[in-house]
């Protein structure tokens, strides 16, 4: 029987399996700025790396938190030669106008995340109800609490392991063992919601967690169907599929 549910926080309860970096690359789109997707992922990444080391950001709630990653990827395409339009030949990436393009990409990242957020407060209290114990695990910049605050999580999650915090990183399965050990539930019993193969599901099979696979709304190829236990397009499927799972196990019992 599945006792205890764990997520990840950017890609799955933060949305429905669409990772920061897809979304980044639409958005850029959307605003009318074509960036290849190699030039957007070398502008997130040199953010990630900023966001993983600042001080303020372990204090930030949503908004807050997008904005200074959003500012960072913008001071980066200022300065990447790799670019097919740097700021100061592309009118689009000038002046005001890169404000307007700050705002539009903050907006249009953070408003998803808030619809998302409501529809999974629902799956949360729906499994808290059930008497599971729940939690996150994420490779966070140390503000994971703050947002799980900020989008109304927390009222159901009994732990938060945020990687800085604790000095754990996915893909590295101790993140998972320290998680099973701090709420005390052996990881037979947790099941392991994420949307990254690599980072989420491997490493929580690995120590014989169950393992629910967010495929995100389109489906992904899977790498190795024997670590998957579950897959799902979108979270709000989940009680039904937990249930679903406990009723094989007492079938077989």
């Amino acid at each position: 029987m599945i006792r205890a549910v764990f997520f990840d926080m950017g890609g799955t309860l933060d949305g429905d399996g669409l990772h920061w970096l897809d979304r980044f690359v639409e958005l850029y789109a959307r605003a009318g700025v074509s960036l290849p997707r190699e030039t957007v992922r070398s502008a997130f990444d040199a953010a990630e790396r900023l966001a993983a080391s600042d001080e303020a950001i372990m204090s930030a709630r949503l908004e807050d938190m997008i904005d200074r990653h959003v500012g960072w990827q913008l001071e980066h395409l200022s300065r990447d030669p790799r670019q097919t339009a740097p700021v100061g030949t592309d009118p689009c990436l000038e002046g005001e106008c890169v404000e307007g393009l700050r705002l539009r990409l903050v907006s249009g990242f953070v408003e998803p995340v808030r619809s998302a957020a409501a529809v999974n407060v629902q799956v949360l209290r729906t499994l808290s109800a059930r008497g599971l114990q729940l939690g996150v695990v994420s490779n966070g910049c140390g503000n994971v609490d703050v947002l799980c605050d900020d989008l109304g999580y927390s009222p159901y999650l009994s732990l938060v392991v945020d990687s800085r915090r604790v000095g754990l990183y996915k893909p590295d399965p101790a993140i998972y063992l320290y998680a099973a050990a701090r709420i005390g539930i052996p990881p037979a019993s947790v099941m392991m919601v994420g949307d990254s193969f690599e980072r989420d599901i491997r490493p929580a099979r690995s120590i014989g967690m169950k393992t629910a696979w967010l495929e995100g709304a389109a489906g992904r190829a899977c790498p190795d169907r024997s670590c998957v236990d579950e897959s799902l397009r979108a979270l709000a499927d989940l009680p039904d599929i937990i249930a679903m799972v406990d009723a094989k196990s007492r079938d077989v019992a």
